[in-house]
């Protein structure tokens, strides 16, 4: 692709990117009108709000319980084991993601055979965050 076509191509990818962010904006903040009005319906409906009221008190009674439980060293010591796994599972991930993009610089290939014999493909996913989300101004 020549220097025009790459700046055309980039342009227009720029103005779409620019439509979709302005396109999600009104979505949410349409979402955001639409669920606070439906809001209002539940919370001034007497049977809703009675409902409510006894789904608290039993959501307390099931933590009460559960918190009871965790007590117990058998199940405090799963509650442990299953957090620290979760960790784990997380930072391997992250990871391997760091090794996959090293991996596919490196081969040019988007596909991993792994010990199985199952081909995998590399995929990424992109995603726009506000810098201001990463604590740069």
């Amino acid at each position: 692709m020549d220097n025009q076509q790459t700046l055309k191509t980039v342009t227009s990818l720029t103005g779409l990117i620019n439509g979709h962010i302005a396109g999600l904006d009104r979505e949410r903040e349409n979402l955001g009108k639409v669920t606070e009005m439906l809001n209002d319906i539940l919370t001034n409906d007497p049977a809703y709000k009675e409902a409510t009221e006894k789904a608290k008190e039993v959501a307390k009674e099931k933590g009460k319980a559960k918190a009871d439980i965790l007590q117990q060293p058998t199940a405090h010591d799963l509650a442990f084991k299953i957090k620290d796994s979760r960790i784990e599972i997380k930072q391997l991930a992250l990871e391997l993601s760091g090794f996959l993009t090293e991996y596919q610089k490196l081969t040019g290939s988007n596909e991993f055979e792994g010990e199985d014999g199952e081909i995998r493909q590399i995929v990424y996913t992109a995603k726009l965050v506000n810098k201001t989300n990463f604590g740069d101004k």
